[in-house]
């Protein structure tokens, strides 16, 4: 009995033992032989977020126009070439025109014969009143100089005096601006927009030294009120910025901050009674040299003991025909560059067909189609990094969102909205018709702490990362406060997390 039992016992040890040692073995190779979770993870860092909407557009110049002649006939003449550089004004083409300048060289003749023998007190009358119009308009040009002067030393102590305490080296060529922006590009822009008033200033006062006809004038005080314009529009731009100061985004005290405000203040009064000064003087003259034209129009038609009904009867005979002339010339409405030239001399052209064109070779624009889903992120004055397919995504030329058309446009059944950019700077390289790739940065944080976009986990509603333990194996979840969103898969965290904090990416 006893020996059975021992025999029993021992063998039920052994199959006991074989079990235990089974699950041992099958626990050590599922738990061996299958892998640890792997935990991928990014560092929290302090850093930059960028909002950015990218978009695709074409390139047009800012001045742009297709000519015609207003009636058929055949060419006479070709001054331009594609590639000519055209000042406003300059002849491009005129039709054979033989018949039509006979006409108007009769009806002058006639007009001529009409206008004469003006009696001798009529002709004194008539005479003091074009002399006094003349009068009238050289002390307007005197004057138009004298604004031009007076508004230069306005724009200049509006810079130098006021605008220029907003810069570290300010008169030289790589100013630099004092006060925190926005952004990195709000930054370059500010300070090339110095070095473009160093250089609107002294045009303005070359243009006044060269000034030594009277004849000139008028030109003159075109080309200072746009340098004015320039000045104003840059005076304009720092006081934006300094209102947008406060000690918490600046680092500033409230005093430091308010002589900015007060400074850029009265430097914008001089801009501004600079451009009074210079426009006010422009519209005074442009009236004396019509009211002269006018004193010497009339001057010419009262000439004769002729009524005033035949005169002007004649005059409008005349009229008629010159504009009749006018039609067998094309003349160009800009200063450009003439980018088509079809006809040859000789050829018979049809009225109303294009062609000719011309485009300004100074200024382009970007003309780009905004979806309805990103059109509120985008406003004027947002600043865009901009490549072209022709130079590779390397090359930038930095551009800003200057104008949003209010209206959709729908393209293939998708609502937007055009939004127009200029170029910051003029570049040889850009050409008409090309196709520009826009990063327009619409919102910006710098110096904040972001974590990958995919860190971030939705919990019924609260923000939450998982934070990695020391072990690098181990986690816990925290709630977080996220800021902005950037374009590059980063997100802002402003609270929550500090620099340095390891949070999952992914689990595998």
């Amino acid at each position: 009995m006893k020996k059975y039992f021992f025999k029993h016992y021992i063998k039920n040890k052994y199959v006991i033992i074989g079990l235990v040692a089974l699950v041992i073995v099958m626990l050590l190779f599922f738990r061996g032989g299958g892998k640890d979770a792997q935990i991928e993870f990014a560092v929290a860092t302090i850093g930059n977020v960028a909002e950015k909407v990218s978009v695709t557009g074409r390139i047009s110049p800012v001045g742009k126009a297709d000519l015609a002649f207003e009636k058929g006939g055949v060419i006479k003449t070709i001054n331009v070439e594609v590639g000519d550089t055209v000042k406003k004004g300059a002849l491009i083409a005129s039709l054979d025109s033989a018949g039509d300048a006979a006409n108007l060289a009769s009806a002058q003749a006639k007009l001529d014969e009409v206008t004469r023998n003006l009696n001798s007190q009529e002709l004194a009358v008539e005479q003091s009143k074009v002399n006094t119009a003349q009068i009238s308009l050289e002390n307007a040009k005197q004057e138009a100089l004298n604004a031009a002067r007076t508004g230069y030393a306005q724009a200049r102590n509006a810079v130098n005096n006021y605008a220029d305490i907003f810069f570290d080296n300010p008169q030289s060529t790589n100013p630099t601006i004092k006060i925190r922006t926005q952004s990195q590009a709000e930054e370059s822009s500010v300070n090339m927009a110095r070095v473009s008033v160093s250089d609107s200033l002294a045009r303005w006062k070359a243009d006044i030294d060269a000034a030594t006809s009277t004849d000139a004038i008028a030109v003159l005080i075109s080309k200072v009120s746009a340098y004015a314009y320039i000045i104003n529009g840059f005076v304009n731009s720092l006081s934006t910025l300094a209102g947008n100061l406060n000690p918490g985004n600046s680092g500033l005290t409230q005093a430091s901050i308010d002589a900015y405000v007060s400074s850029i203040n009265s430097g914008l009064t001089l801009s501004n009674q600079a451009i009074s000064s210079v426009t006010g003087a422009k519209t005074s003259l442009e009236s004396a040299v019509s009211a002269y034209e006018q004193a010497d129009n009339d001057f010419v038609l009262k000439k004769t003991g002729s009524s005033a009904q035949t005169i002007a009867a004649q005059a409008a005979t005349v009229a008629a025909y010159k504009a009749e002339y006018g039609k067998d010339r094309i003349i160009s409405p800009i200063d450009g560059i003439i980018t088509r030239a079809d006809p040859s001399v000789g050829e018979f052209v049809q009225a109303g067909k294009i062609i000719y064109g011309v485009q300004s070779d100074s200024v382009y624009k970007i003309e780009a189609y905004v979806p309805e889903a990103d059109i509120a992120k985008i406003t004027a004055g947002n600043y865009a990094s901009t490549t072209l397919d022709a130079y590779g995504q390397n090359v930038d030329f930095p551009a800003m969102v200057v104008m949003i058309d209010p209206a959709e446009t729908v393209l293939e059944g998708v609502p937007t909205y055009k939004v127009t950019l200029l170029f910051l700077q003029k570049d040889e390289r850009i050409r008409s018709g090309m196709t520009a790739n826009l990063d327009i940065l619409t919102r910006e944080r710098t110096g904040v702490i972001v974590v990958p976009t995919r860190a971030i986990v939705d919990d019924s509603g609260t923000k939450i990362v998982r934070l990695l333990k020391s072990d690098d194996k181990s986690f816990v979840s925290v709630p977080v406060t996220v800021g902005l969103k950037g374009s590059d898969g980063m997100i802002e965290i402003v609270s929550g997390l500090e620099a340095e904090d390891k949070v999952v990416t992914y689990i595998k």
